[in-house]
């Protein structure tokens, strides 16, 4: 059986049509997902197979229209294995501490 991290994310931007885009690609693509929106942010939980989803996650960032003015954090932990990532991305940039 996989172990499941879990992703605690948050994202901010004053594009409405980016936050429309990121929570239906977080609810297609992550099938126990938990979002809350407000005005400009969005922020929730949700699973992922053993670490961060990179793949996904740089895939929902590429489909953006405005990616050097959002603002994304996604802390990511497992505590089985004892894992943890949490990254941040602003200006066009992931920023990743591990």
């Amino acid at each position: 059986m996989a172990n499941y991290a879990t992703n605690l994310f948050f994202a901010t931007t004053e594009n409405e049509q980016d936050l429309d885009k990121i929570e239906v690609f977080l609810n297609d693509n992550f099938g126990d997902c938990y979002l809350e929106r407000a005005d400009d942010a969005l922020e929730g939980e949700f699973s992922s197979r053993w670490a961060y989803p990179e793949e996904l996650i740089d895939e929902l960032v590429a489909s953006l229209e405005t990616k050097d003015s959002i603002y994304i954090r996604v802390l990511t932990y497992e505590m089985g294995c004892e894992y943890v990532s949490f990254r941040t991305y602003s200006q066009g940039k992931w920023h990743i501490r591990l």
